[in-house]
């Protein structure tokens, strides 16, 4: 599992900007090719004292988590971010789990901090499903007892995610007082998740709230720290971001082969499908193609599938152009992997009817997209850099076959 650990500036009540800061980490994330991207305590809320600012809070179908839960779906990345967040009359410290643009699960806060008086305690262990991964999560002030990391191991967590906002006393008003904090969490927050990992013998992925915001300093911190205790970190206190690898295979087994085919025309349009996820109303362009059906080569089953698409079978495909593997939700969890192939075809149509016929399949629609339409129309594609593919493809300079077409 390879992870974007951020250290983020969590304005209080700036859910437009903190908001804005998700989603440029998540398209990090995704250049990074990293699975999942942790954010801290209270990262899209700020910190939040509901007894003084209760409209500070968020309820998790609140517009900006939605949006955010979108960003997963367009970035193809997890996300495990920290809100206050509102439930009827009562306000908990949580973390919130989104992937493929929907919420997956919640962790709210268990053992809360000398000054939380405003919220009530969880009741539910903190351990999630990322493929065929498990991970746990803890809060803050849980470093400082036992039972929630305990039970997270116990519930099959290859790592735990440390999120953490432990404001610091006074303001900080110069590099040396920056440093003081910093060195004071490094102690007790750094110091705590050291030992977690040591004990229980599993890795821990910290990410912690970073800088000023309007009455109170945050000592920001990403860091990865082993079962040996080795450490990995950001440099000092400042906002940032820290890739972190750990032993947690996302892939679920058996990998689902399958085969998609760029049909290109002389003017360099790519044929695209758009794929309707009725789940979430969303949908994505992607070009035709499907899985192996048994005892099928990937040649077999891309004639197959442009038989049952297009309606046609005299196209002529070659050479291969590359690779692409993820791992998503459907229904269920699953990992396909894909081979690409290129077509170089003159501009045809498909009847209507065809495409009518298709709606059970999740398809709703064909048409010709150059690259530069495709970006103008802020079209979700797979994978998510399509456009610059096209452009390369156009320009004559063809992936290997073998090439990582990436998400």
């Amino acid at each position: 599992m390879r992870i974007l650990l951020v250290a983020l500036n969590a304005g209080k009540g700036d859910i437009d900007g903190n908001l804005a800061r998700h989603l440029v980490m998540l398209e990090e994330a995704r250049l990074q090719g990293c699975d999942m991207a942790v954010f801290p305590e209270f990262s899209l809320t700020g910190s939040v004292d509901p007894r003084r600012h209760p409209e500070r809070s968020l309820t998790i179908d609140a517009e900006p988590v939605r949006r955010l839960f979108e960003a997963t779906r367009r970035a193809g990345v997890a996300a495990v971010f920290g809100m206050a967040e509102r439930a009827d009359d009562a306000f908990y410290i949580s973390q919130v789990y989104g992937h493929s643009g929907r919420l997956v699960g919640v962790y709210r806060k268990r053992h809360l901090g000398e000054d939380e008086f405003g919220y009530r305690t969880g009741d539910v262990a903190g351990v999630f499903q990322l493929g065929a991964a498990r991970f746990g999560v803890a809060i803050c002030a849980e470093s400082e007892v036992d039972f929630p990391w305990d039970e997270a191991v116990a519930g099959g967590a290859a790592v735990v995610l440390h999120c953490s906002a432990p404001g610091l006393y006074g303001r900080r008003t110069d590099e040396e007082s920056w440093r003081n904090g910093y060195s004071w969490w490094l102690s007790n927050g750094l110091g705590q998740t050291v030992r977690h990992a040591r004990r229980l013998g599993v890795p821990v992925a910290m990410a912690t709230q970073a800088g000023s915001t309007e009455d109170e300093d945050f000592p920001g911190l990403a860091a990865l720290v082993t079962p040996a205790g080795a450490i990995a970190r950001l440099p000092d206190w400042r906002a940032g971001s820290l890739v972190a690898e750990v032993a947690a295979d996302v892939a679920v087994q058996p990998i689902r082969e399958a085969v998609r085919c760029l049909i290109v025309d002389r003017d360099g349009r790519a044929l695209l499908l758009r794929y309707v996820d009725s789940r979430i109303g969303a949908s994505c362009w992607v070009p035709p193609g499907g899985g192996l059906n048994p005892g099928e080569d990937h040649l077999t089953a891309l004639r197959r599938e442009l038989r049952e698409e297009l309606a046609r079978d005299d196209l002529l495909a070659g050479p291969w152009i590359g690779r692409r593997c993820h791992t998503f939700w459907q229904e269920r969890w699953m990992t396909q992997r894909e081979r690409w192939v290129l077509c170089a075809a003159d501009p045809f149509e498909v009847d209507p009817l065809h495409i009518a016929s298709l709606v059970v399949e999740d398809i709703h629609e064909m048409r010709w997209w150059s690259a530069a339409e495709m970006r103008s129309a802020g079209l979700f594609t797979a994978p998510r850099n399509l456009p610059s593919l096209l452009d390369r493809i156009t320009a004559g300079n063809l992936p290997d076959p073998d090439a990582d077409l990436g998400i």
